[in-house]
C-alpha cells in the first residue's frame, strides 16, 4: 500500500476543523500521513491540531508543521507544506472546513494507479455543496464531458480538495519560482495535468464542500450575487488581471514542455498584447472556455474590455 500525504493548511478553523480531521481518520485507506500547517490562527485552532498531531489513529498519522511564526496566506501556505514534506507516491490538498467521504483517498489512488508513474498526473472527484450545517445544497457539477487544456484555462473544475496528484507532478514544480507569486495551487496543478501530463476524472461524489459566510474562497452564490461579484471583482477589480498573470507565469515555467496545441493556445491567451486585433481573436475564439453560457458571455466581455 503506497504512502499518501495529505496537506492541510488551517487558519481560524476551530468551528469545523475537527469534523474534517475525523473524516480523515475514517478513510478506508490506511497508509496516510496528514501534515498540518497553521497560518498563525487567533482562535482555538491550534488546540485542536495539538489534540491530533503526534498520534497515529486508525493508521492515519497526524504531523504538525512548524510555521516559524509566518503568516503566508493563501495559497503559499499549501505550497510551503508541499515543498517540505517527505517524498511519497501520492499527495492530496485538504481544506479545513470540508468533509471527505470514507472512500475518497482509496478511490483516488485506484484512479492514479492506471497512469504511468513517470507522467505528471492528477485525479479529481465529484463533490456536492453543503451549507455550514452540512445540509445538502446542490451538486458541484464539476465533471466535464471532455478534457483539454483550454477547457480549464479560466475555470477551476478541479478545486484543491478534490485533487490527488502523483510524485511526477510534484517533481515538475519549481517552488522557488512559484512561492510569492500568488499562484493558486489547484489551478496550477490542473494546468500541468492537462498540458504536459494526464488528468483522470472520478465521477464518484467523494467530498462535501461546506459553504459558510467566513469561507476564504467563494462558492454557491445566487445568479444575482454572481453577477454582482463579476462586476465588482472582474470588471471593476483586478481578479482577471491576476488570473492572466498566472497564465503568463505558467507559460514561462513550462514553455519547453508544451505540445504544439497548448503552445498555440497560450500564445493567444498568455501574452501582454492588448491590441484591438488580439482582443478580437480572443472574443471570437471558436472553442468554449467556460462551463456555462453566462460564464462564457461574461468572459468574452472581459476579452473585449482587455481585462484578460
Amino acid at each position: 500500500m503506497e504512502k499518501v500525504i495529505v496537506l492541510l493548511a488551517s487558519y481560524n478553523g476551530e468551528k469545523y476543523l475537527r469534523d474534517q480531521l475525523d473524516s480523515l481518520i475514517n478513510q478506508t485507506y490506511k497508509n496516510i500521513d496528514v501534515y498540518i500547517r497553521d497560518d498563525n490562527s487567533t482562535d482555538k485552532t491550534m488546540d485542536i491540531i495539538n489534540e491530533y498531531c503526534g498520534k497515529s489513529i486508525n493508521g492515519i498519522n497526524f504531523i504538525k508543521v512548524d510555521s516559524c511564526g509566518k503568516n503566508l496566506g493563501y495559497p503559499d501556505c499549501f505550497w510551503e507544506i508541499l515543498k517540505n514534506v517527505p517524498r511519497a507516491k501520492y499527495y492530496c490538498f485538504c481544506d479545513q472546513d470540508d468533509y471527505w467521504l470514507p472512500e475518497k483517498i482509496e478511490s483516488s489512488v485506484k484512479c492514479l494507479e492506471k497512469v504511468d508513474s513517470t507522467i505528471p498526473a492528477m485525479t479529481y472527484c465529484a463533490f456536492d455543496y453543503y451549507n455550514q450545517n452540512m445540509e445538502y445544497l446542490r451538486s458541484g457539477e464539476n465533471i466535464l464531458n471532455s478534457y483539454s487544456f483550454e477547457r480549464g484555462i479560466y475555470y477551476t473544475y478541479a478545486p484543491g480538495f478534490t485533487q490527488m496528484i502523483n510524485r511526477a507532478l510534484v517533481d515538475s514544480l519549481d517552488f522557488d519560482y512559484i512561492i510569492g507569486k500568488n499562484l493558486a495551487h489547484d489551478i496550477w496543478c490542473q494546468w500541468i495535468a492537462t498540458s504536459i501530463g494526464e488528468i483522470v476524472p472520478n465521477k464518484t461524489v467523494l467530498a462535501k464542500f461546506r459553504r459558510h459566510e467566513s469561507a476564504v474562497t467563494s462558492g454557491n452564490k445566487s445568479k444575482l450575487a454572481s453577477v454582482k461579484r463579476w462586476w465588482t471583482t472582474e470588471i471593476c477589480g483586478d481578479e482577471m488581471k491576476k488570473w492572466h498573470q498566472s497564465l503568463c507565469y505558467f507559460k514561462k515555467a513550462y514553455i519547453n514542455d508544451f505540445h504544439d496545441e497548448t503552445a498555440s493556445v497560450l500564445s493567444l491567451f498568455a501574452n501582454e498584447n492588448k491590441s484591438f486585433s488580439n482582443k478580437i481573436k480572443k472574443l471570437f475564439y471558436p472553442k468554449k472556455l467556460k462551463i456555462t453560457l453566462g460564464g462564457e458571455i461574461a468572459l468574452r466581455i472581459l476579452f473585449l474590455l482587455g481585462k484578460c
